[in-house]
């Protein structure tokens, strides 16, 4: 079953370790990506061909879709549907995250 988002969303939580956040987003199967992202490496505006999930670990990290920026930090979840144009910037310390794309596969 995939799950797709309708529209971009930060999910606020709380402060989660490298495992934790691993565990949170791994597929039943499938695999996830571990980003850090060095003081504020920049990722300029661009779009996934898959929805994703991106869980922040430590750090922060501000992306910014349109017109609205929202800074995310460890807890925080940003559901980002396929083809949205979005860019982001790391913080002061650099930050570290989940990535969890969100493939079709057959049932």
């Amino acid at each position: 079953m995939t799950t797709h988002f309708a529209s971009p969303e930060i999910v606020r939580g709380s402060r989660v370790t490298l495992e934790e956040a691993v565990m949170a987003t791994l597929p039943v199967t499938g695999s996830v990506e571990v980003q850090r992202d060095t003081p504020h490496r920049e990722h300029p505006t661009h779009t996934h061909p898959v929805d994703e999930t991106l869980l922040i670990i430590d750090g922060t990290i501000t992306f910014t879709i349109g017109e609205q920026s929202w800074e995310c930090d460890s807890g925080d979840r940003l559901l980002l549907p396929k083809g949205t144009l979005h860019s982001s910037v790391a913080g002061e310390q650099g930050c570290l995250y989940i990535i969890k794309l969100m493939e079709s596969t057959p049932a």
